[in-house]
This record gives structure tokens, sequence and C-alpha cells, in this order.
């Protein structure tokens, strides 16, 4: 479903479609050598397995085009919107190129939509229109106190990432959290268009299905992400307004994912740094929650 709604994107045939077998022992390996074999902007590259963050930086290195899109094998994209999206990468020079997606959960079959503006950059406004990176985050910071970290919502310049070194962390889940502000925060130009372009599927046994994640592996992740967050946004973003908005964005996620996972039981009470978090605390609540740490996790 993902390679037949992108190749039937209007226009495709002048993209490079690089699919990256990360060791896969379901028979994905030989369907993708299939698709290369009627394809010639299909390559295929066979790795052993060392998780999404290498093999998606192994396809930033071995990409040819201007702009780098990373679509996961359980989504599909809009055929009809992201012919929008290869016509403006062949002759933007933004950065970035952002936009929205539609979220469906696939149950007995059936795909229904689930959340629809969950994975949605809200707090913009809904016309086409280009922002600095910076301008971007403060915008739906200030609007709506989120903005949305995820990689497949968006076409990025191959050489921007590669000059600012903004590469995925090998090994690590939740890369997408760590990776997408530093992108963000180095991008000179980022142009939004308003439209549900992506189809994010979420299906039983996924990575992501809230029913069977891992949250010990989770919790491990984002006690290593928030804080190395944190310490990016002291280095970069130190005098800027928007280092208040996003501290205390990362707060209130930071909270959330404490309480979510009680990550206290895994033995991570001692490493959270209590007197941050209720410094850059910006609602009541979160003060609240901050403050009852010194009891909850010790």
């Amino acid at each position: 479903m993902c390679l037949d709604s992108l190749l039937a994107t209007e226009g495709i045939g002048g993209a490079e479609i690089i699919l990256i077998d990360d060791g896969s022992s379901d028979g994905s390996g030989k369907i993708a050598d299939d698709y290369a074999g009627l394809h010639e902007n299909i390559c295929v590259i066979h790795k052993e397995n060392e998780g999404p963050s290498a093999s998606r930086n192994l396809g930033i290195e071995k990409a040819k085009g201007r702009y780098i899109f990373f679509c996961d094998s359980d989504d599909e994209v809009v055929p009809e919107l992201f012919k929008k999206i290869v016509e403006l990468t062949k002759t933007s020079s933004d950065d970035i190129i952002l936009w929205d997606s539609e979220l469906l959960y696939e149950t007995r079959n059936l795909l229904v939509p689930k959340n629809r503006g969950f994975f949605s950059h809200n707090g913009l406004e809904k016309v086409e229109k280009t922002y600095t990176g910076k301008g971007i985050l403060e915008t739906q910071l200030r609007n709506t106190g989120d903005f949305v970290a995820t990689i497949w919502l968006g076409a990025y310049r191959r050489e921007f990432l590669i000059s600012n070194r903004l590469f995925f962390e090998k090994g690590l889940i939740h890369e997408d959290e760590l990776l997408l502000p530093k992108i963000f925060i180095n991008a000179r130009s980022v142009h939004y268009v308003p439209e549900r372009v992506y189809i994010y599927r979420i299906r039983p046994g996924s990575i992501m299905n809230p029913e069977d994640m891992d949250r010990a592996k989770s919790a491990a992740a984002l006690m290593y992400v928030y804080p190395s967050l944190y310490d990016y946004y002291d280095e970069v973003l130190a005098g800027e307004p928007l280092k208040d908005l996003i501290e205390g964005n990362l707060t209130k996620r930071y909270l959330h994912m404490i309480y979510k996972y009680r990550i206290a039981r895994y033995g991570y009470g001692k490493q959270i740094d209590r007197k941050r978090l209720l410094k850059t605390a910006k609602k009541f609540r979160h003060k609240l929650m901050a403050l009852f740490l010194y009891v909850y996790a010790h």
C-alpha cells in the first residue's frame, strides 16, 4: 500500500525511491526487490537489523535527490496531494516543506479515522505560507502550547540536514522527538502546505501501538531525550524568547511521560531534575505535578 500510493503520484517517476530492508524476516525484502525490478527509480538496500534510525541515516547518505522524505512502510500518501509536494521540490529552496496527516486505526481489516487532528500543525494559519524554523515553533507554541515532532510530516533539503549534522541517533526509539526540534531550530525557511498529505496507520502489533508499547524501553529512551533537549536549548537558544516557550512545552511532555509510564518503578526517580521541572513549568497544574515528584519519585 505504501509503495503503491507513492507510485500512483503523478510525477513520481522523476524521484528516487530508496527501500531499505533492515534485516527483515517476513519476505518484505523480496517484495522490495520485485518492485525495483519493475520500476527504474526504485533501488533496494539490504542490511542487517539496526533499527529505524540507522536505516534513515543510511537513506540520507545514499540519496542523490535535493529533498528527502521518510515514509514508513505501514503508511501511505494521498497521491493527488503528494503530487504538489513533488512539484514543489523541483523549484523550492526551503529547508523544509511541511504538511499535515490523516490518522487511521486498523482493526479487523477495517480502517477507521481516529483523532483526526492529532498530526496536524495546529496553531498555524490554514493557508500556504513560509516561516522560519524558529518562527513556526514559536507560532504554534504561542497559539496552542504544542507542536508536532514527527519526521514524516515533511520533506527536508538533503544538504541542509548534512551541513548541520542533523542525523537520527542510532539505537534510539522516540528518535523523532530528539531530532525534530533541532531540525526546526536550524531551518532558515519552512514552507507549510495545509493539506493532509500523509496517512499514518496504527495497526495491532506496530511499534507505536499503545496497547503493545514496551513502556520500559520508552521510559529509558525519553529519560535520555528530554534532558538532552534541555541541554541543547541552553546551548543554542540562550536569550531568545523561544527558549522559554519550548522549555515549557518540553517540561509538559516530560511530566506527562513520568506519570504515564510511572517511571519511578524503573529506577529513574533520582535522575529527574525536579528543580528544573519546577522552574520551567508554565501552568499551575504542571507546577503541582513537579512539586509532587519530591514525594512520588525518590
